[in-house]
């Protein structure tokens, strides 16, 4: 009761409610840094409660909100005043290093919604110092966008909570194949008067290489269906920062339909889409399709590869030392890649050729 008294004297004496009174209030309040991120995991996972484990609470996290109301906040602050060791060790053990001053900040955090009126708080998961950081940058270099590196930093921090060592090389792969033909398109595109009739731009790039980054986060839960897994994963888990959420369903839709059955364009799932997006979502998934079968093949040089144009169509030639002169087609992976060769073809109207090369 003391710290209360005490932090409503400091929040009255800073007149923090005159201010935001003279700047016609708020519609959404946004929280940053370490406590507020220490209380919402609270929140989240019911502290004080037994916590799920393993692929488990990874599944369970996709459907995280990060945010909380004024009635969880109190909950929380309940659980941590409480006194005795054992709720200390506790205490210790959930909050770890934050321990010490998490009564401190829950209960100042408490008093602020309550003068202020704060009823939900949503959750940032960067702190104040990033945010200066990025608009200095943006303000120093032309052309530099504030959203980039979020948007490819939560890319990459999903990826890599759901995915082990083994499924961010096969997607670090895929995505290195996918911009080599993406970039390939697009010069052709350009020289030849836009052939495949839609402009691809470096936003949909950074969509199709997020989803080849994403593509098999959907293992976690097992192999059967897990491109479906990896859709429900990114629509329903807010992890995707700074991408529009047509840019999210794009990303999405891509990994749930790169491979398996081809994507129909009457499905519901792409009906909110315009035209011009349809088109640009079947020239993707053509790409990532065509990138993850061939990333499955451990013998290719994928550091020296290049994209070409010629009489015969389009040409994608990976140089290998002591290479044979034709392209290795067997097995499943050979059924699945003529498969995904025949697509392209209906897309691009063009043959696609692969070929390995020596050095």
């Amino acid at each position: 009761m003391e710290m209360r008294e005490f932090v409503k004297l400091v929040i009255k004496e800073s007149e923090l409610v005159e201010k935001i009174k003279a700047f016609g209030g708020f519609e959404v309040v946004v929280g940053t840094s370490g406590t507020i991120r220490a209380i919402e995991k609270a929140v989240f996972n019911g502290y004080g409660k037994e916590c799920v484990e393993g692929n488990e609470v990874l599944l369970r996290d996709c459907k995280r909100e990060w945010k909380f109301s004024r009635g969880e906040l109190s909950g929380v602050v309940k659980s941590v005043c409480r006194e005795g060791e054992e709720e200390g060790v506790k205490r210790e053990g959930f909050f770890k290093r934050r321990s010490e001053f998490i009564v401190a900040g829950s209960v100042l955090l408490e008093e602020i919604f309550e003068a202020v009126g704060i009823e939900e708080m949503e959750v940032s998961e960067y702190a104040l110092g990033e945010g200066v950081i990025a608009e200095t940058l943006s303000k120093s270099f032309e052309g530099y966008d504030l959203n980039e590196n979020a948007r490819w930093q939560s890319a990459v921090r999903l990826a890599t909570r759901f995915s082990g060592k083994k499924g961010i090389k096969s997607a670090a792969r895929c995505s290195s194949i996918a911009k080599e033909i993406f970039e390939g398109l697009r010069k052709w595109s350009e020289v030849a008067g836009n052939q495949i009739d839609v402009f691809l731009d470096a936003k949909d790039l950074e969509c199709l290489e997020a989803s080849c980054l994403l593509h098999n986060i959907g293992l976690v839960d097992g192999k059967t269906g897990y491109h479906k897994q990896s859709y429900h994963i990114i629509m329903n888990g807010n992890h995707l920062h700074g991408y529009s959420a047509e840019e999210v369903k794009l990303i999405a839709l891509l990994t749930r339909h790169h491979r398996k059955k081809l994507p129909k364009f009457d499905e519901s799932s792409l009906q909110e889409f315009a035209d011009e997006l349809k088109q640009k979502f079947r020239v993707l998934c053509a790409i990532i399709r065509l990138s993850v079968v061939l990333q499955q093949s451990d013998g290719l040089n994928f550091q020296d590869m290049e994209f070409l144009h010629s009489q015969e169509g389009f040409k994608l030639i990976f140089r290998e030392a002591g290479a044979i002169a034709s392209f290795p087609l067997a097995g499943d992976m050979g059924k699945e890649l003529r498969k995904e060769l025949e697509h392209f073809k209906t897309v691009f109207q063009q043959n696609l050729l692969l070929e390995v090369l020596p050095e």
